[in-house]
């Protein structure tokens, strides 16, 4: 499923506009079950099955702030973000500030995004591991488009991209395309930044393996304006409920990946999510 809207100039949502929301617990991996998680992952690594998989889970932050206050606070964080509050029958809702584009048009050029790798500390270097896993999610994407006669395509180099007090690996990706919108949404979505490689290897340890459902974590939003669009993954994110918000984040596992380092990635990733925005 995928959300698409349009823009409009509005006012910020008042606390209170939201109505009958459900009451939400964690369905989040502990800490033994999550390291439990990725070290079955790098065994099927290990045995020539995956080469990287995504492994996430989720926290319950209990508390009494409004999904509206927490929306402003959010835009007040992150002003060149794609920050977002929706509510969706099936989907829930939801509030992010994802760091991740999907897709973008104008006309027959399109543009998205190869971002993968985690550290918390700028001034470390990035590790040979880092690296490889965000090359997986590039190469995926070159390959794709390349294979769906996109025409020319540029590769950039991976950079460090500042989100927050965290620091991705980020390669921009162009090309020209006569294809509409939904074909190359369909080629692309999910790439190993939320997957993994083999794809559907990955998405059936993901189903098999993985702690809690997912529900709209990893799926994408945006808007479309004529021959213009714009699409976003949905990370950094949380879902909503009346007694506080489910907080989503992930690690990719590659060879090499530690199980405790992992578990400290996704918690950094979730602090990031709720800083700025009250306490625990």
């Amino acid at each position: 499923m995928r959300l698409t809207g349009r823009t409009v100039t509005a006012d910020f949502p008042e606390p209170g506009t939201l109505t009958s929301l459900a009451k939400g617990s964690c369905e989040g991996a502990s800490q033994h079950v999550h390291e439990r998680t990725v070290q079955r992952a790098l065994d099927a690594i290990d045995a020539g099955n995956l080469e990287k998989v995504v492994v996430s889970r989720s926290e319950f932050w209990e508390t009494d702030r409004s999904p509206e206050d927490v929306f402003r606070a959010k835009c007040a964080a992150y002003p060149d973000a794609f920050v977002y509050l929706f509510a969706h029958d099936a989907a829930g809702v939801w509030i992010g500030a994802t760091p991740e584009v999907l897709l973008i048009r104008t006309g027959e050029h399109f543009e998205t995004t190869a971002l993968a790798g985690t550290k918390a500390d700028e001034r470390r270097e990035w590790t040979e591991k880092e690296r490889h896993e965000q090359a997986l999610v590039a190469d995926f994407i070159e390959r794709n488009v390349r294979s769906r006669n996109a025409a020319d395509v540029t590769i950039g180099d991976a950079r460090s991209m500042a989100y927050g007090s965290l620091q991705h690996l980020k390669s921009n990706i162009t090309f020209r395309s006569e294809e509409d919108v939904d074909f190359w949404l369909d080629a692309l979505h999910p790439t190993p930044a939320v997957g993994g490689t083999p794809r559907d290897k990955a998405l059936n340890f993901i189903a098999e393996h993985e702690a809690g459902h997912r529900t709209y974590y990893t799926g994408f939003l945006g808007t479309i304006e004529g021959d213009r669009a714009a699409f976003y993954v949905n990370l950094r994110c949380m879902q909503c409920f009346s007694n506080g918000f489910r907080l989503f984040a992930g690690g990719g596992i590659v060879k090499g990946s530690d199980p405790a380092k992992e578990w400290n990635e996704t918690r950094d990733k979730i602090e990031s999510i709720r800083a700025g925005i009250g306490a625990h």
